[in-house]
């Protein structure tokens, strides 16, 4: 009885000091863990480990970086709840490599607001650049609609202050897909904001102008949000012009011959040029001659980077408002058709009609007076499922008018991606193209869809590797021509419109990229060439961020809200509903039984 006595002491003796040393334990790791940081990703894709890239970012934080995120509230349905919890997780991790130094706040400012502090609150936003979506929660009885903020504003030091929309819809709407590509770029979009707040000396890029391209304020959407990263300028470039050639009036009196001087205007046009990195020509209508065509060769000789926005043909919606039936014929640029040719792609005189299109909005022809829209198969869709390059993957759609199409020229030292690719049922019109709006009468005629049938088409490449100039004989004028430029990057897109933002004439009001007031949908064209521009010019490489990948793994919700059948007891949803939860509690509550009748009958003996 004794020995019984003195074992079970002997035991209440070990669980005490056995208790002791896991107490002692939990302090000892507690107190290494506040100094010595370490997490483990055990997700397969994974979604919480930040790459190299954005973790040299945040290290580079000096002053306070503040994030004030407005997705927020009681309202979120659980796929806003679910972004919402993968942007806190993410801005805690750039939170802790930034030692602090990168703070941030989840509030709600719409809460407690009337219906015309709501408007004005959202216009306010809007006004910045921030985006907000009206979210349509279906379930099996109901339909609740929902204003959601999806977006961030970011301030650093005194002056920096920027925008983040967190939210990548697809066609305008936030489904599980676009929810889940929205929660793979918020890497992207936090480390972008982040360099936006960091950038010293950002490389210099010039839009060309001079020759019919589009006035500041079509581009002004796409001017202003590049030169958040990157110094901004329009350069005059037309050798024609007398205004252009009276810069150099002072030189022509240290030449005595026409040659010399053409040659020294070419030499200091050339050097002004190469004062940028990159130099973006949009949709110029007068053709280049040869001496300027001379120039940005050697320009991209020297490796200057180039990107191509071009019409092959002279369509313009503007025109088709005023005649309904237009030949359209092509632009006559055969400088700039054989400089592209040889450096690998051809640009075709045609125009892509293409069935997955958008629509175009016009008087109903059973009722006057009444505007309708209709697909227009001259407005291309360009979607990406399956493109991984990093200036495409999880975009939205990209919209295009009146483009044209591209021929990539195989060649061993020239690597060719396509970015801008059609669907299957197209076909192309060569020029001079005859449009006639009332060809949208045939959108339900079968014969007349079954025409499209010349499969994928490319509007959009990429072009990196060795170029080869047009320019390979020296002359008077053309004294000492770089023959090959060192490795270099040019992209080329046969739609000069795509960069365009509309403008209303009456008030000067600019609207976004991309969006289309007939129809009130917005389409990605300014995220899609904001992307272009960071593979070509950002030295940080963040591009390269947005190929991560997040699986879903989602229940089938269309059978989650299926009404239960006759005979079954439980409705699909209720039966998951109790796996999560209850199963799950049942579970440890047997374990501690378990473990319980274990330590009795061990301490028993």
């Amino acid at each position: 009885m004794v020995k019984v006595k003195k074992q079970k002491r002997a035991y209440r003796q070990q669980s005490f000091i056995e208790l002791l040393l896991l107490i002692v334990v939990i302090v000892i790791v507690n107190i290494l863990a506040t100094k010595y940081y370490k997490k483990i990703d055990l997700t397969k894709e994974q979604r919480f480990t930040l790459s190299n890239t954005s973790k040299e970012l945040a290290s580079k934080v000096e002053d306070r970086m503040y994030f004030k995120v407005y997705l927020e509230g009681d309202n979120l349905s659980t796929k806003f709840k679910r972004l919402r919890t993968a942007t806190l997780d993410m801005l805690r991790e750039f939170r802790d490599l930034s030692n602090n130094k990168i703070d941030f706040e989840f509030i709600n400012v719409l809460k407690d607001k009337t219906d015309k502090e709501r408007s004005e609150i959202i216009k306010q936003l809007s006004e910045k650049g921030l985006n907000y979506y009206n979210d349509i929660e279906l379930e099996a009885d109901q339909q609740k609609r929902n204003l959601i903020l999806p977006c961030a504003e970011v301030t650093y030091g005194a002056n920096n202050e920027y925008t983040v929309n967190l939210l990548s819809t697809e066609m305008g709407r936030a489904e599980e897909t676009a929810i889940n590509k929205s929660i793979e770029n918020l890497e992207y979009e936090i480390a972008n904001a982040i360099r936006k707040c960091l950038i010293v000396k950002p490389q210099k890029i010039a839009f060309l102008y001079g020759h019919g391209e589009p006035d500041e304020a079509h581009l002004d959407d796409l001017m202003s949000s590049l030169s958040d990263n990157y110094a901004i300028d329009r350069f005059f470039f037309n050798l024609r012009d007398e205004e252009f050639l009276r810069q150099f009036v002072g030189d022509a009196e240290k030449v005595t011959d026409y040659d010399s001087l053409g040659a020294l205007v070419i030499k200091k046009t050339l050097k002004m040029m190469q004062q940028y990195d990159g130099v973006v020509i949009v949709k110029p209508i007068a053709p280049l001659d040869k001496d300027e065509a001379y120039i940005l060769d050697q320009y991209i000789m020297h490796g200057g980077k180039t990107i191509w926005m071009i019409d092959p043909i002279m369509a313009e919606q503007d025109s088709l408002r005023r005649n309904p039936k237009v030949n359209f014929p092509d632009y006559n640029n055969e400088n700039l058709r054989t400089m592209l040719f040889n450096y690998g792609v051809r640009l075709n005189s045609n125009l892509l009609m293409d069935l997955n299109c958008n629509n175009i909005v016009l008087n109903d022809p059973n009722r006057q007076g009444r505007m309708v829209p209709f697909a227009w198969v001259y407005y291309p869709v360009f979607a990406f499922q399956g493109n991984n390059h990093p200036i495409v993957k999880n975009l939205e759609v990209v919209w295009g008018q009146y483009s044209g199409t591209l021929k990539p020229i195989a060649r061993k030292d020239l690597k060719v991606t396509n970015l801008l690719i059609s669907s299957d049922k197209t076909k192309l019109q060569e020029a001079p193209a005859y449009v006639d709006l009332s060809m949208v009468a045939n959108n339900y005629d079968r014969n007349y869809i079954a025409t499209f049938k010349q499969g994928t088409q490319v509007a959009g490449v990429l072009l990196e590797g060795d170029f080869k100039s047009n320019f390979k004989r020296p002359d008077k004028i053309y004294q000492y021509p770089v023959k090959e430029s060192c490795t270099n990057s040019m992209i080329v897109i046969a739609d000069g419109d795509i960069a365009i933002n509309p403008v209303k004439m009456s008030t000067g009001e600019i609207f976004p990229l991309g969006y289309d007031r007939e129809t009130g949908r917005q389409f990605a064209n300014k995220k899609f060439l904001l992307n272009c521009f960071d593979y070509m010019f950002d030295q940080s490489g963040l591009i390269e961020v947005r190929t991560k990948e997040i699986n879903l793994r989602l229940l089938n919700r269309a059978k989650i809200n299926t009404p239960p059948e006759e005979g079954d007891w439980l409705k699909e949803k209720t039966k998951w509903q109790l796996v999560n939860t209850v199963v799950p509690v049942l579970a440890v509550i047997l374990f501690g039984i378990f473990n319980s009748w274990y330590r009795r009958r061990k301490y028993a003996r």
